[in-house]
């Protein structure tokens, strides 16, 4: 067993981990949790004690991949760089840097986020780069940034155990984050109010004193109601009139109307005044929400609703990011718009300290986000670690805008239906296979160590970038601990970094400066019409045994055979009014795409909705979302979707 331990890359928790090499030096022969880690504790959920050896598989990518023909051949890396250069000049030559773009992971390291960003504003001097959160949890940085001035979560996981109220919306918590999850199960062992709200009833219910089933898509009317009701009733606390943006917030709630809320939302005005005061009964009050919020109709709006609970009730908010690098690169600068460090990029400030770090020029352009690169946006466009096919909304759509590209290059573990349509592929190692750092939901920056040998012939992202920028003529070091030095040296949330820091201990949260909280006004929105031809509303989640698009999760044995299929869950009413039995085929489709699943019935699901679990292997419930996004943020609407069920015979 390694002597020291790494850090987990399924899931944002950020869980230590100490691994075994085999003897052969191929592949892993055990792993344990650490016990004295401040979040593993010695424990992992399901997917880190199964899928993380399955990582090192023979079907992993091993060697460069070149299109040739119709067919993509094995190159060497010197090929490959060579013809990713070459294919890239020939675009911006005839169309300008603008015409290529760059989407970024969020399972890769810091160093490797960071040396993105410096490569594509650097040598391929593009403004079009942006990350993967854009199809997940980018809503939260716009109007985290607008309120309280951090874009992360100002709780640790350590201290939830001590909180004394909990709003938790849109979450599959117990599912997505298992570890928040146990320090949820924690506070209400301690006392803890926790108010959950959640148009399916999830394995939350247990631990919640109140738990609301809002209609999908009708979060911000009832959120509206809950301000209205702390204002009304006097709940918040007594700094909160001095709080900027307090008589705008109350005077942007005159119009809630509480005897609407049963047919707009599904919720009594009890069940909100019970909510108001459960919360407002016991401090701290934290405030948490996932993709419910995240990816629905106005994300940006809500999310600076829910700030504005928590900060009336002098609470703090915690967003519940999904995939393990999440925080750290969007801190790292792989975000439309940003500089690393959330500088923006309109500033002429910001640009003069990156062009004098990195000298050279910078766009002053936002640039497009990912969303837009993956509709034909851009000519050239690579990816690092997502696999845009399943995790960009409509499906068939963005499979064709990304057979139309003049040029697209992905680096991946596997050759990802992504993948499949490059034509050049890197093959990429996996968090076991590197150094480097992540930072995790708490704002912690932890070491990621090498564990074992890498897979064939496969890189580091870190390595893969340092190679196309020679390929170019330019330097950018493969060092991640001299890139961390880089980072620490300019990004300030990140200056007390280092590898010999990092040596002992478990890392670090970054500090957050300073800031003055604000209150946002929330004004009202129209909610989605409803639409007679497709009378079901789409719930989509996570669960236990997956992650994210299944590029990793949907390769273990051991998750499959626990969730050999996916299906869609109808209510009991609903089954009989359309005649579907359990197990019966059905097709679930909307205006842009449709899915083939057997259906289960479950009453945790409501009526006049159908629930579809996310899965691995290309099954994607984003399929059936269109390009519809957030009007601030830009993230899609993959929440509240109007669907029909139809039985296929």
């Amino acid at each position: 067993m390694n002597d020291k331990p790494t850090t987990c890359g399924f899931c944002s928790c950020g869980c230590a981990l100490y691994v075994e090499p085999r003897k052969s030096g191929l592949g892993i022969a055990g792993l344990c949790p650490s016990t004295t880690h401040p979040v593993s504790t010695g424990r992992l959920c399901i997917k880190g004690w199964n899928a993380t050896a399955s990582l090192v598989r023979m079907d992993r990518l091993q060697t460069p991949l070149v299109r040739k023909g119709d067919e993509l051949q094995p190159a060497s890396w010197e090929e490959a760089f060579a013809f990713t250069v070459d294919a890239l000049k020939r675009v911006m030559d005839a169309s300008g840097p603008e015409s290529v773009g760059i989407i970024g992971s969020a399972k890769t390291t810091n160093e490797e986020c960071y040396s993105l960003v410096k490569f594509a504003r650097s040598i391929l001097c593009t403004p079009n780069l942006d990350g993967a959160c854009r199809f997940y949890d980018a809503s939260l940085i716009p109007a985290l940034l607008d309120t309280v001035g951090v874009a992360a979560s100002q709780v640790d996981v350590e201290s939830l155990a001590n909180a004394g109220s909990m709003l938790i919306v849109g979450a599959n918590v117990m599912e997505q984050l298992a570890h928040i999850g146990s320090r949820i199960q924690d506070a209400v062992e301690n006392g803890c109010n926790v108010v959950a709200a959640d148009p399916r009833k999830s394995r939350l219910a247990p631990q919640a004193r109140l738990f609301l089933h809002p209609k999908p898509g009708s979060d911000l009317t009832w959120v509206r109601a809950l301000l209205k009701t702390i204002f009304d009733r006097k709940l918040y606390v007594d700094t909160a009139p001095q709080m900027p943006g307090f008589e705008e917030l109350r005077a942007s709630l005159d119009d809630v109307v509480m005897g609407v809320l049963p047919q707009v939302c599904g919720i009594e005005p009890d069940a909100i005044a019970e909510a108001a005061a459960l919360l407002a009964e016991k401090k701290p009050c934290v405030v948490m929400f996932g993709l419910g919020v995240l990816q629905q109709q106005d994300s940006t709006l809500l999310v600076k609703a829910l700030v504005d609970v928590a900060l009336l009730l002098g609470g703090s908010v915690m967003p519940l990011r999904g995939q393990n690098n999440a925080q750290g690169a969007c801190d790292m600068g792989v975000l439309r718009g940003y500089l690393p460090g959330y500088q923006p990029i309109d500033s002429a400030e910001a640009r003069a300290k990156w062009e004098a770090a990195w000298g050279c020029s910078i766009s002053p352009q936002a640039g497009l986000s990912a969303v837009d690169m993956v509709q034909g946006g851009v000519k050239a466009l690579l990816v690092f670690g997502e696999n845009v096919a399943l995790s960009a909304p409509n499906t068939e759509r963005t499979l064709s805008a990304l057979e139309n590209l003049d040029f697209l290059a992905v680096s991946d573990l596997y050759l990802t239906e992504t993948a499949q349509l490059a034509d050049v592929v890197f093959p990429a190692c996996s968090f076991l296979e590197k150094d480097g750092t992540f930072t995790s939901i708490g704002r912690r920056v932890q070491r990621v160590r090498k564990m074992i040998d890498p897979v064939g012939q496969s890189k580091s992202d870190l390595e893969i970038i340092a190679g196309l920028a020679s390929a170019f003529g330019k330097q950018i070091t493969a060092d991640p601990a001299a890139v961390m030095a880089e980072i620490a040296a300019n990004v300030p949330m990140y200056a007390h970094c280092s590898y010999e820091q990092f040596e002992t201990g478990w890392g670090e949260p970054w500090r957050a400066e300073a800031a003055t909280s604000r209150l946002a006004p929330i004004p009202a929105t129209d909610l989605q019409p409803e639409d007679p031809d497709y009378p079901y509303q789409l719930i989509a989640s996570r669960i236990n045994f997956h992650t994210q698009t299944g590029t990793m999760a949907s390769r273990c044995g051991i998750l499959t055979r626990e969730y050999p299929e996916s299906v869609v869950e109808l209510n009991p009413s609903d089954a009989e009014k359309l005649k579907l039995r359990p197990g019966r085929v059905v097709q679930v489709s909307s205006k842009a795409g449709s899915l083939t699943r057997r259906v289960a019935v479950s009453d945790a699901v409501p009526q006049g909705c159908v629930h579809v679990p996310h899965y691995f292997g290309g099954d994607s419930a984003n399929m059936l979302a269109d390009y519809v996004c957030d009007p601030v943020s830009g993230v899609p609407i993959y929440k509240g979707l109007p669907v029909k069920i139809e039985a296929v015979s």
